[in-house]
């Protein structure tokens, strides 16, 4: 099956000049899965935030469909 992920804030370089990128990924594949056929290891990278699929909020180790849009997000701060 075909996902589609994309990178937001901090994470984008890990996409160089690439705002999204399909990917084909095993059918049950988990979004952390699926990042990892990416070439993003989460837990490897400490501003990562949190993960979304098709705009809404999802925990890392949920499951994905095909044509499923996935996004990852960085840690947000400010002052």
């Amino acid at each position: 099956m075909k996902v589609t992920i994309t990178l937001r804030g901090t994470l984008k370089k890990y996409f160089g000049d690439d705002k999204e990128r399909v990917y084909e990924v095993p059918e049950g594949c988990t979004c952390d899965e699926a990042l990892k056929i990416a070439g993003i290891d989460y837990r490897e990278i400490k501003n990562f935030g949190f993960v979304s699929v098709n705009n809404k909020r999802v925990m890392i180790d949920d499951r994905l469909n095909d044509g499923d849009l996935l996004k990852a997000f960085s840690k947000v701060s400010g002052g």
